[in-house]
């Protein structure tokens, strides 16, 4: 018995093998063989020659001793054709009904029908009893079918109310095909020379009858742990609401208690050869291609479980919440900072009156030296205004009296000085009144044009007991994003862990790929405002004085 480890290698390289010289067929590959590895029935859906016939007959070299049946149905086509003929010697030594099952489908492990839903009704009433009991009666008696892997194809749908319902159902895996897309991949088809015939699998990974036999067995075993049910529960639930919202597609959003069961197999199989011995969220994107039953719910479908990778499927937008909730205290305090600092205008506050066309200050209200030469506007966020170092950040300006009493007067932009360094420059700051009467706040506009409260420094400073609130404020926060960081890292590393996935198409991992880079970058731009949020605390401390 193999690995775990090895068992999923060697499905990896029969996948490969098995996809040599299609172009572009791989991922079909990948759902059909999963099918034949869960004793389950695919349906093609696409127009005629884009190699459905030559994907199901390569698929018969993955097993070794193995047989294949194909056949193009047609209005005219009889059971003979499929199921065998009679046996005229039988019939005349022993009156006895009997087909001739060699060669044909009763005695072959992958079997091909294109135009199923041409077949006629005595046809496809012993495919049912085909497909759901693996058993054909001759005769007398019950022969055991060793059918692994039907495929059936073709170019539209069964008609609503044909009776080719209970048949439909029974195909759980359901692949819309297309014509070759890329160009190369175009090219390369055109001028491959590789014969319809070769078998590409070597006898290493041809998969033997008691191996085969011993995994359906082991596929029973695979758990489904109760968190993954709840997400399986979640998405039936989603799609049933979905059914009740489409009117008269209401039909086409259907699906059977039977299909749910059935993909459940497949979904053991999944983990099985990926292995593991429980599912996972992963494996439930391959619920896309098992539960669409027309082209309308196929789109809603995708939609879902594409929804599902990037949001459900390792705790995404939980994540992305408790981020968002950070985010939204983060911006609390900054509230909360400018309205106890901010420059108000306030009636009961009576730091800034309206007078005429101006605004009168009141020195002794803002706790502000009215003879003093200069004063020190402080930015309470970041500003970003030197023109010569755009990166520069600006936590505070100089500003001289008379441009501050000419500025209360006209509101025109003030000659100010950038903070006292070697760097220090001057520039005419654009400063203005934000806000309603009760709630208005004294700004300035940075480069970016967005608005930064200002305050100018008070003799008293700022207050020991604010600052410490202030930073434990800050110091939480910091604490929960790391927590957030660090379960942002423990389901990306979960992720990880479970790649690559064997059945799934890469479009599907890159969109979790991408889902993770997001959050980190949310995670990257919260860090990046609180730090400079602390940074600000500092400079704040420092230059009212404390």
């Amino acid at each position: 018995m193999q690995s775990n480890k090895q068992l999923q290698e060697r499905i990896g390289r029969l996948i490969d093998a098995l996809s040599q010289g299609l172009f572009e067929r791989k991922d079909v590959i990948r759902l059909c063989l999963l099918a034949a590895l869960s004793g389950e029935s695919v349906f093609m859906l696409g127009p005629p020659g884009i190699a459905k016939s030559l994907i199901a007959r390569r698929l018969i070299h993955a097993f070794s001793n193995s047989q294949a049946f194909e056949y193009l149905m047609t209005r005219f086509s009889t059971p003979e054709e499929v199921f065998g003929p009679l046996s005229i010697q039988a019939l005349k030594d022993d009156g006895r009904y009997m087909r001739l099952t060699e060669g044909y489908l009763p005695d072959a492990e992958v079997v091909f029908l294109d135009e199923i839903w041409k077949a006629g009704p005595a046809i496809l009433n012993t495919l049912l009893t085909v497909i759901n009991e693996h058993r054909f009666r001759n005769g007398e008696r019950e022969i055991s079918v060793p059918m692994r892997l039907l495929v059936t194809a073709s170019n539209e749908l069964p008609q609503k109310d044909s009776g080719l319902e209970a048949l439909y159902d029974r195909m759980l895996m359901r692949i819309w095909m297309d014509r070759i897309q890329d160009k190369q991949n175009f090219r390369a088809m055109l001028i491959s020379r590789q014969d319809p015939q070769h078998d590409p699998v070597t006898a290493d990974l041809k998969i033997h009858d008691d191996e085969y036999d011993e995994w359906q067995r082991t596929l029973t075993q695979v758990a489904l742990p109760d968190a993954i049910f709840e997400q399986l529960y979640a998405l039936r639930e989603h799609i049933f609401q979905l059914s009740q919202q489409s009117g008269e597609q209401q039909d086409s959003m259907y699906v059977s208690d039977r299909r749910w069961k059935k993909a459940l197999r497949l979904l053991q199989a999944s983990a099985f050869f990926n292995g593991r011995h429980k599912v996972n969220g992963l494996d439930l994107l391959l619920l896309k291609d098992c539960l669409w039953h027309d082209l309308y719910a196929r789109q809603q479908i995708e939609t879902l479980l594409h929804d599902f990778a990037c949001k459900q499927a390792f705790g995404q937008e939980r994540l992305h919440f408790s981020l968002k909730r950070l985010q939204t205290d983060l911006q609390q305090y900054q509230r909360e900072q400018t309205k106890i600092l901010g420059c108000r205008l306030a009636p009961g506050q009576n730091v800034l009156r309206k007078r005429g066309k101006g605004w009168q200050l009141d020195f002794k209200a803002a706790d502000i030296s009215p003879v003093d030469e200069n004063y020190r506007l402080i930015f309470l966020q970041t500003a970003y205004l030197d023109p010569k170092h755009p990166e520069r950040e600006i936590h505070y300006a100089t500003l001289r009296r008379k441009e501050l009493m000419l500025w209360l007067h006209k509101q025109e932009p003030i000659p100010v000085r950038l903070q006292e360094d070697q760097q220090a420059t001057t520039l005419q700051l654009d400063a203005d009144i934000q806000g309603a009467d009760g709630h208005a706040v004294l700004i300035a506009r940075d480069s970016g044009n967005r608005p930064i409260p200002l305050t100018i420094s008070s003799k008293q400073g700022l207050p020991e007991w604010q600052e410490k609130g202030w930073r434990e404020q800050l110091n939480g926060l910091q604490s929960e994003l790391r927590k957030s960081r660090d379960e942002v890292k423990k389901q990306y590393l979960l992720f990880t862990s479970e790649c690559p996935h064997l059945f799934l198409a890469q479009e599907s991992l890159t969109a979790i790929e991408e889902s993770f880079l997001r959050l980190d970058s949310e995670v990257k731009n919260l860090q990046q405002q609180l730090e400079t949020n602390l940074h600000s605390l500092e400079s704040l401390v420092q230059l009212t004085g404390r």
